[in-house]
C-alpha cells in the first residue's frame, strides 16, 4: 500500500472517529437545558421556562437526526458539517435569548474542526460560527435591557451590537487562526507518520500504534480546548501585544550587556516573547465584575484576582507539547511567577531573589511598564518619564537590579515602542477608545 493509499484510509478513519466524538458533544447538550433551568432555580438567571422546554425539543430532535445520519448512513464528510453545524446553531438559539452570555463557546467548534486535519472544514466551521454568532447577537440587542441596565442606559441597540461583535469577532478570528495553525500541525504530523510507515518498516509502527498516537494528541487538544472555554472571555487585549515586545527588548538589553547568556540565547529569547502572549491567561477565570471593576478591589476581589497566575499554569498544563515541552515549561514559569517580587513580597508563592525563575522576573518587569504606560478602564496612562523613575525607585525591591537597570537603559526604545501602540490603537480601535473617553466622562460627572 502507497503512501497515497495510506493517506486516504487514516484520514477517512480519523473522520470517523471524530464524528463518534460529534455525537459525544451533542449528547452533553441534552443536558444544557436542564443546567440552565437549576440556573433558574438558584436564580442565578430567569430564562422562561417554556423557552427551555422548545429548546430541549429541539436538541433532542436534531440530535436523533444526527445519531441516525451518523449510524445508519455512510456518509463521513456529510455527517461532520451536520453535526458541528447542528450544534453551532443550537448554541446561537440559547444566546440569542438575551439572558445567557455564552458567546465565546463559539469558538469551540472551530477548535473542533481542526481535529478533522482539514482545513477546508476548519475555515468553513469558523465561517459558520461567526455569522452564527452575529445573526445571535443582533437578536439578542432586541433584548438589551435584559443583558445590560447600566450600558442600556448608555447605548442603543444598534451601538450595542456594534461594540459587542467587534469585540467578539477579533477573538473569534484570533480562535480561527489558532485552529488552523493546530488543522496545519496535525495534518503535517499525520502526513509524516505516514511516510514514516510507508518507508521505515524497520520501525515496525503499525495502524493501531499510529490510532493510539492520533487519540492521544486530540485528547490533548479537547483538554486545552476545554479548559479555555470554561470561562467567558479568552484574552487580556493588547496588554498580551505590548508585553510580548517589551520582554523581548529588555532580554535582549541584558544579553548584550552580558547578564544570563546561558539562558538568554536568541532561541529562548524568541521562546520567551511568544510565551509573553500566555501569561495572563488565567484571567479568563476571574469573573468579569472583578476582571473589569473600576474603582479599587475589596480584600475578597483581590484574593480573586490573585488568582490568575495559579489558574493559567492549570490551563497551560494541557496544553500540547511544543518545542519538546521546552516552550511549555517557558510558558507555566512566566505564568504562575510573573507576579512575584524580587524582595519576596509577590504572590502566590511569595518567592524571592532567583528562587523566582529567570524568565518570570522579566517578564514581571515587562507586566508592571505596560501596566503604567497604557490606558486603563481605571486610569489615564503615565508618561515615560514618571515610569522609569518608578522602576528607579523599585531596583532591588520589586525587580532584579540588572532587570532595572536594562528597563532604564531602553528608555528611549520603550517611549518609542509605546508612542506606536498608542497611534495604532487610536487608528485602530476607535470604537473601543470613544467608549473609554464616554466612560470616564460618565464617571467624572458621576463625582460632580
Amino acid at each position: 500500500m502507497g503512501v497515497l493509499d495510506n493517506n486516504k484510509d487514516f484520514l477517512k478513519q480519523n473522520v470517523s472517529q471524530i464524528n463518534g466524538k460529534v455525537q459525544n458533544v451533542y449528547f452533553c447538550l441534552n443536558f444544557l437545558p436542564m443546567a440552565l433551568f437549576l440556573g433558574n432555580v438558584f436564580e442565578a438567571w430567569e430564562i422562561p421556562n417554556t423557552y427551555l422546554l422548545k429548546i430541549q425539543v429541539l436538541i433532542s430532535s436534531l440530535s436523533l437526526v444526527n445519531f441516525l445520519v451518523y449510524k445508519f448512513l455512510d456518509l463521513p464528510d456529510f455527517t461532520k458539517y451536520l453535526g458541528i453545524f447542528s450544534c453551532t446553531t443550537i448554541v446561537s438559539i440559547i444566546a440569542a435569548n438575551g439572558r445567557v452570555g455564552i458567546y465565546i463557546s463559539y469558538g469551540f467548534f472551530p477548535f473542533l474542526a481542526s481535529l478533522y486535519y482539514s482545513k477546508k472544514c476548519t475555515r468553513i466551521v469558523s465561517l459558520y460560527s461567526w455569522i452564527a454568532m452575529m445573526v445571535s447577537m443582533y437578536i439578542k440587542t432586541r433584548f438589551i435591557k435584559q443583558c445590560e441596565p447600566f450600558t442600556a442606559e448608555i447605548y442603543t441597540p444598534d451601538v450595542f451590537f456594534i461594540r459587542y461583535t467587534i469585540g467578539f469577532s477579533m477573538e473569534l478570528f484570533f480562535v480561527h487562526l489558532l485552529a488552523m495553525v493546530m488543522t496545519k500541525m496535525g495534518r503535517k504530523n499525520l502526513d509524516s507518520l505516514i511516510q514514516h510507515i510507508d518507508t521505515a518498516n524497520v520501525m515496525n509502527i503499525t495502524l493501531a500504534e499510529k490510532n493510539v498516537e492520533l487519540e492521544e494528541n486530540q485528547s490533548k487538544i479537547f483538554k486545552f480546548v476545554s479548559k479555555i472555554l470554561n470561562s467567558h472571555d479568552m484574552f487580556t487585549g493588547n496588554h498580551v501585544l505590548h508585553t510580548q515586545t517589551y520582554v523581548g527588548i529588555i532580554a535582549r538589553e541584558l544579553q548584550e550587556t552580558g547578564h544570563y547568556l546561558a539562558d538568554l540565547t536568541d532561541d529562548k529569547i524568541n521562546m520567551l516573547c511568544n510565551a509573553a502572549l500566555l501569561h495572563d491567561i488565567g484571567k479568563i477565570h476571574i469573573p468579569e465584575g472583578i476582571l473589569n471593576k473600576p474603582g479599587k478591589f475589596t480584600p475578597q476581589e483581590f484574593d480573586i484576582m490573585k488568582s490568575h497566575p495559579e489558574e493559567g499554569k492549570k490551563i497551560l498544563e494541557v496544553l500540547p507539547p511544543i518545542a519538546d515541552g521546552k516552550f511549555n515549561r517557558v510558558a507555566e514559569d512566566v505564568c504562575l511567577y510573573h507576579h512575584e517580587k524580587w524582595d519576596g513580597s509577590g504572590y502566590p508563592y511569595g518567592l524571592s531573589g532567583t528562587d523566582i525563575p529567570l524568565f518570570a522576573r522579566i517578564m514581571a518587569a515587562a507586566d508592571v511598564l505596560d501596566a503604567l504606560l497604557s490606558r486603563r478602564l481605571y486610569k489615564q496612562p503615565m508618561d515615560i518619564d514618571k515610569a522609569m523613575e518608578i522602576f528607579r525607585e523599585l531596583k532591588g525591591i520589586q525587580f532584579e537590579p540588572c532587570i532595572s537597570d536594562a528597563v532604564l537603559a531602553r528608555r528611549d526604545t520603550f517611549e518609542n515602542c509605546d508612542n506606536f501602540f498608542k497611534q495604532e490603537e487610536e487608528k485602530n480601535n476607535v470604537t473601543e477608545l470613544a467608549w473609554w473617553k464616554r466612560y470616564h466622562e460618565y464617571l467624572d460627572s458621576q463625582k460632580q
